[in-house]
């Protein structure tokens, strides 16, 4: 009797100190993007970051044909990420965001996430943020007007 005790006491201890060893099997189909975005916050705020990340991917893959919804799934991966300290995938979430919004007319999408994905892309260490490489045509020091022999730089084509 004693026995069985202390294993379900043993049981008992792991599920509430070990709430993230949980996984989710299966996501209902029927769940909207909004319930699993919810779903995802909850995991989160409950320290399930890899149930959190299945769930924002879910909302992804079954309802980011819709670019306000994938915008809200991509921004919820993007401060997981931040969280877990993985700022390479962070950087990429919200820099993906901020583009889209620098790529289309203002008012398209939500105003909020182009802000938000700044300001957490802001709290990356500078020396955590991805290498990039230095473009290979780089102006001419001077004047980018003119090269050495007075041509204007843009013209490049000659015909003999």
């Amino acid at each position: 009797m004693k026995k069985n005790i202390l294993i379900i006491a043993i049981f008992a201890a792991f599920v509430v100190f070990f709430p993230s060893c949980s996984t989710v099997k299966e996501i209902p189909e029927d769940l909207s993007a909004a319930q699993l975005i919810q779903l995802g916050q909850d995991a989160y705020g409950n320290a399930q970051y890899k149930n959190a990340e299945m769930y924002y991917s879910t909302v992804i893959s079954r309802y980011g044909m819709n670019t306000d919804t994938y915008i809200e799934a991509k921004y919820e991966l993007g401060h997981l990420y931040l969280k877990q300290k993985y700022y390479t995938a962070a950087y990429s979430a919200f820099k993906e965001i901020v583009d889209l919004y620098a790529s289309t007319a203002p008012g398209t999408y939500p105003g909020a996430y182009s802000k938000l994905a700044q300001i957490e892309m802001a709290k990356i260490p500078e020396n955590k943020l991805p290498k990039t490489e230095a473009s290979m045509v780089q102006p001419p020091a001077a004047d980018t007007n003119s090269t050495a022999s007075g041509q204007n730089a843009t013209d490049t084509n000659t015909t003999d």
